[in-house]
Parts: structure tokens; C-alpha cells; sequence
């Protein structure tokens, strides 16, 4: 099973991500090319809010389709009972929900995660941890909370030392800073530290508990250069914080979102009794936030390739894959333009009131917001703007410094076996339900053909019960 999110990947960037495509193949009109999610079989739409939000975060997002439960904002691997903060709460037993992953490592499964953020960043977190905070990333963050890191566990403290963190086969992504004491320098960059003030090395922990043919790497040399039919355990940081964008990759020695899933894959497929994969590409949020358009279309796309890989090196007969995203953003696509007009640039309307031009791409908040103009307070006049400049921020409505996600239903698309229990309107709880049932009948007749009904009621009746824990 694979379990794909882009992050803040909503219907806007898929729409805009597949014309750009077009338009960089240089297709007739861009807006009739495909994405390779496109192809997939089965497709629906998931409910994105969290228990006491209405427009989700990463954090509550996660525990949604990674757990099945809602939980509140910024809280992770918890239920509603535990409250943003409330350390003794999120350390209950009885509040804390298990993941897809550990319900593969239960199975007999191999387990992965992949993300270009760091790796105790909200999405990944959300197979492994359980913290009332999603800042809660190293010790010292708890401390910075007036709260006290013995009693409330950390999120890199959790991958590495507690269940199923420390089972996981395949940990690729950044955040090296969590991982490391104040006294360590950074491998590639000596003038960072560490940021754990408890004494604790966690990188030669993980080394420490693991088998001979477990290894630890930090650039994207090392990971190309890995023999996975000799690796059973591979620990990849490749920053310090997050990865770079798709477009400074190569200068950072940062591997791709595809090279890190084809390794990954190729390591977890050896365990006959299969395995189980997160994959994110986490860096479509990171350029929403900052009205960068293009970026986010790009980082899409780099998610894209990623998909068609793992579905090369798979098989539709026994491998699950779904896609989705945590929450929109808002992103939109506007205007009275002709097809195979730019989907970077401006719409060509000359119609609007003060005659000044709009792009195609715009925000509703963010950094991209600017001020009127003269004593009219006229609309800032962009005409004279670089808008294929893969660093401009496209234009918002009014300013934030990062701008807010958006809360309408996100797509889930899947293919392979019990992916047509994906289709419809359904709770984002409901991916993580059914992904568990895939795992747990992976050896029953499945095909879309030959549905059993008792196993559909079965399910749909297990998620009626499961899918609120309030």
C-alpha cells in the first residue's frame, strides 16, 4: 500500500498543475493534457475539517486520514480529548490512536516515509506520533512551551525510540536539527547545530538498535549510490530543516520526491508479506504560503512523477495506492480568458473598472498583497511585473505574512486492490479505514467486478462507529 498527500494540494492547484504541464509540453492548448493521478480508475472527494476548526491544518489533517479520527488543531495521533498543549492528556493511553503504519508493522508489513520536509513535520508525523503540539518536534520546543520534555515525549524522540517509529524500515526526508545536540554540527553545514538540549544523540541511536544492514545518509550522492537489495533499514536526512524546492534540488545535493520513493520501494518490496509507504510532497504548501504559484505547480508536478514511478514499479493486482491531499489552499483561477492562455501570466482582460491587468493566478491572503497606489489609492499596477519569474508571488487580496489553507473538500484518487472503496464523498477519516481494510484482507478477491457486499457493509459499518471519537 501507498499512501500519497500533496500538501495543500486542493482542486485549484491540480487544475492549474495540469495545465502548466500542457503548456511546458507545449501541447496545443495545455488545458486538454492529463496528470498522471488523472489515470486513476477510482476517484472521490474527502471532508477536511478538524474537531473544533473549520479549515483544517496539517496536524488534525493527519490524525484524519492516517488515524481515522478527528482530532483539534495542531494536535497529532490524539483524539478530541486531548486538547492543543495539554501534555499529560496526549500522553493517556486511552487518547491516543494508532496509524495505517503501525497497522501494517501488526500485519507483518515493511513501513516507510517519505517527505521534502522535515520528517517530524506534521504530515509524516502523523504514522508515528502522538503530541498535543505539532511544534513539539525536539525537546527543546516542549521546554520553549513551559512544559517539561520528561514527561511529554518529543516528535524525533518518538520516530526514533518509541512504536512504530522505531520499526520503520525506510525514513527519508530533512530535519536533521531535531535529530542532533546543541554541541553537533550539522554535516553539511558546520555553522548549524543541533537543536536537542537533552544530551540525547538520536542519530546514533537509530544506528544503535538497527541490524548490519541498516544505514544512515545525508545527500542525495549517498542515496543514489545505496544498494537496496542490501538495505533493510535506511535512515536519510537531507537537511537540516526542510529539502529546497524542485528547482535548487541539484546545488543542495537534495534528492527528488521520485528518487527517494524508487528507493523506498525497492527496499520495503522485498518483505513478501508487503509493506506500506507515506509519500509527501510537502513543499506545495510551503509555496502556497507564500503566494508562490509557480513553485507550487512545480512541486505538484515533482509529485506527480513520483506516483507514475511508484505505480511502474508496482502491481495493480496486489498494491493499493491512494492519493489525496490535507487541506486546500486559496489558490484561485480567474477571469475571461481564451484556452492556452498562460496559466502563470495575465488574463488579457481589458475590461476591469480601473483597466490595470490581473494574472490568471491569484490569492485570496499573503505576502503578495500590495499596497494601492498615489493619492487615488488606485490598484497596484502590475503590468511591468516579471510574472514567469519562478520566485514572484502572485497577487493577494489582503495581506498575512503566510497565507491560510482553504477548507473545501480535497480529491482522492486510487488504484489496485480495494481502491473502489475510494469513490464518493466521504470523511477524510474514511482513507485510513479503508486503507486498514485493504491491509487486513489483502489476500480476498477483490477485483471491482466482484464486490462482496457483506465486506462493504462490514466496513462501512465499522466507520460509522470509529470515524468520531469525541
Amino acid at each position: 500500500m501507498i499512501l500519497f498527500i500533496g500538501d495543500g494540494m486542493g482542486v485549484s492547484t491540480v487544475t492549474a498543475s495540469r495545465i502548466f504541464k500542457g503548456q511546458t509540453e507545449k501541447m496545443a492548448f495545455g488545458e486538454e493534457v492529463e496528470l498522471y493521478m488523472d489515470t486513476f480508475p477510482y476517484t472521490g472527494t474527502a471532508k477536511t475539517y478538524c474537531s473544533d476548526l473549520q479549515v483544517a491544518d496539517s496536524a488534525c489533517s493527519t490524525t484524519a486520514y492516517s488515524c481515522g479520527v478527528k482530532s483539534n488543531v495542531r494536535t497529532i495521533g490524539v483524539t478530541s480529548n486531548v486538547l492543543y498543549q495539554n501534555c499529560t492528556a496526549s500522553m493517556q493511553k486511552e487518547n491516543r490512536v494508532e496509524s495505517v503504519l503501525a497497522w501494517a508493522q501488526i500485519q507483518g508489513m515493511s513501513t516507510g516515509i517519505v517527505t521534502t520536509t522535515a520528517i517530524t513535520d506534521a504530515s509524516p508525523a502523523g504514522s508515528y506520533a502522538h503530541v498535543a503540539n505539532r511544534n513539539w518536534e525536539n525537546d527543546d520546543e516542549i521546554v520553549k512551551h513551559g512544559l517539561d520534555p520528561a514527561t511529554c515525549d518529543d516528535i524525533a524522540e518518538q520516530l526514533i525510540l518509541r512504536s512504530p517509529g522505531k520499526g520503520i524500515n525506510v525514513i527519508l526526508g530533512g530535519g536533521r536539527q531535531h535529530f542532533m545536540k546543541t554541541t553537533s554540527q550539522d554535516p553539511e553545514n558546520p555553522v548549524l547545530l543541533g537543536r536537542r538540549k537533552d544530551g540525547q544523540d538520536l542519530l546514533s541511536e537509530w544506528g544503535r538498535h538497527k541490524t548490519k544492514n541498516s544505514k544512515y545518509i545525508t545527500s542525495r550522492d549517498e542515496l543514489l549510490a545505496l544498494h537496496p537489495e542490501t538495505t533493510d533499514f535506511l535512515l536519510g536526512l537531507f537537511a537540516h530543516g526542510d529539502l529546497e524546492y524542485v528547482d535548487k534540488q541539484l546545488e543542495a545535493n537534495d534528492p527528488s520526491l521520485a528518487e527517494m520513493t524508487d528507493i523506498a520501494i525497492k527496499i520495503l518490496s522485498k518483505n513478501s508479506n508487503g509493506f506500506f509507504l507515506f509519500v509527501e510532497g510537502g513543499k506545495i504548501d510551503h509555496a502556497h504560503h507564500g503566494n508562490n504559484a509557480q513553485r507550487a505547480l512545480a512541486e505538484t508536478l515533482e509529485l506527480d512523477k513520483a506516483i507514475q514511478l511508484a505505480d511502474n514499479l508496482t502491481c495493480d493486482e496486489d498494491t493499493l495506492i491512494v492519493i489525496s491531499s490535507d487541506h486546500s489552499h486559496l489558490m484561485t483561477i480567474a477571469g475571461d480568458f481564451p484556452t492556452n492562455t498562460s496559466i502563470l501570466g495575465f488574463t488579457g482582460n481589458t475590461d476591469t473598472p480601473d483597466g490595470l491587468p490581473v494574472t490568471t493566478l491569484s490569492y485570496i491572503n499573503g505576502p503578495g498583497y500590495r499596497e494601492p497606489e498615489g493619492e487615488s489609492c488606485s490598484r497596484h499596477n502590475i503590468s511591468n511585473d516579471n510574472v514567469t519569474d519562478i520566485n514572484y508571488k502572485q497577487i493577494s487580496s489582503y495581506y498575512r505574512d503566510s497565507a491560510t489553507h482553504a477548507g473545501e473538500d480535497v480529491l482522492v484518487f486510487a488504484k489496485g486492490p480495494w481502491a473502489h472503496l475510494f469513490i464518493g464523498i466521504n470523511d477524510q477519516t474514511f482513507i485510513a479505514h479503508a486503507m486498514k481494510h485493504a491491509a487486513f484482507n489483502r489476500n480476498v478477491n477483490n477485483q471491482a467486478t466482484k464486490i462482496s457486499t457483506r465486506g462493504t457493509v462490514g466496513l462501512i459499518s465499522f466507520f460509522l462507529l470509529t470515524q468520531f471519537e469525541f
